[in-house]
């Protein structure tokens, strides 16, 4: 994937960006525009950044200059104003299996493997590393604090312990609570802010999406799976959702259940595997869970 940093004007994507772009969009006007100030009510920078969040998230596919099928799904109807659960669980998978936002991807497939306990300076310097390993130019020190930033603020409320309306509605993600925060004491006896990430069992994560994030990457047709890739491979459910053996397993399970003739969770030769047996549209799959 390519590697970039900056594009979202440090804002973080709150709540209603979403869909107050998609709106804008399907009325047939352009970022571009001198006036877009003006129809999304925001400022300048703002509107940059809405644009860049509408590509992250994949609800705009700017090369194609069209809505995605995400975009259309959820903000058409099934949940314009994000208030389920499912919704966010969906948006965060597509920004990480998207690709068009750097960091999203990399920590989630790479840097959580390294170390779940880590400060602001550990991302940076592990985007450093990433930067240097593709031979790239490095960024400026501001540019990497910037994404860092803007990356842990999109899971997490505001650090400082202020808390206000703009707080509340700037972090679109939070309240998957994959990353927490807590201080711990420095060799020189300072107070540093620490983050982590653990993969739990996330027993709030509806099959329903599980079953379209499989679909999404392994393909629609009658196929199998090791648990070993829905686990750790590249993009996968359990990398994603941040999902223990224990987690991965029950969802697994409980995709059994509810489709019985179509889908088997066995142990075939010592290895778990999921068997799919049918074709299945993933849209079809959210559609069970929406209504």
């Amino acid at each position: 994937m390519k590697i970039g940093f900056s594009g979202h004007e440090t804002f973080v994507c709150r709540t209603f960006w979403l869909k107050k772009g998609y709106d804008f969009l399907t009325e047939g006007l352009s970022f571009s525009q001198d006036d877009a100030v003006v129809h999304l009510g925001v400022g300048k920078n703002m509107v940059t950044s809405i644009n860049f969040w509408m590509r992250g998230f994949n609800v705009f596919d700017r090369e194609q200059n069209t809505i995605t099928e995400l975009g259309h799904y959820l903000f058409e109807g099934r949940d314009p104003f994000l208030e389920d659960l499912a919704s966010l669980w969906l948006l965060h998978y597509s920004v990480i299996k998207n690709q068009k936002v750097f960091i999203f991807n990399s920590f989630f497939n790479e840097f959580t493997k390294e170390r779940s306990e880590f400060t602001r300076q550990h991302l940076i310097a592990f985007m450093k590393r990433k930067t240097e390993a593709e031979e790239l130019r490095l960024f400026s020190q501001k540019t990497y604090e910037a994404d860092a930033m803007v990356f842990l603020r999109t899971y997490l409320r505001s650090e400082d312990g202020r808390v206000d309306i703009e707080d509340e509605t700037a972090n679109l993600l939070v309240e998957l609570n994959l990353l927490s925060t807590y201080l711990k004491e420095n060799v020189e006896g300072k107070q540093v802010q620490w983050y982590r990430v653990s993969r739990q069992q996330r027993n709030e994560l509806p099959i329903e999406v599980l079953l379209f994030a499989i679909i999404d990457k392994f393909g629609s047709e009658p196929m199998s799976i090791t648990f070993s890739e829905l686990l750790e491979a590249p993009d996968s459910p359990g990398v994603i959702f941040c999902l223990n053996e224990r987690g991965l397993e029950s969802k697994l399970k409980e995709l059994e259940s509810a489709f019985i003739n179509d889908i088997t969770f066995s142990q075939t030769a010592g290895n778990q595997v999921l068997q799919i047996r049918t074709h299945f549209d993933k849209w079809e799959i959210l559609d069970g869970y929406y209504g």
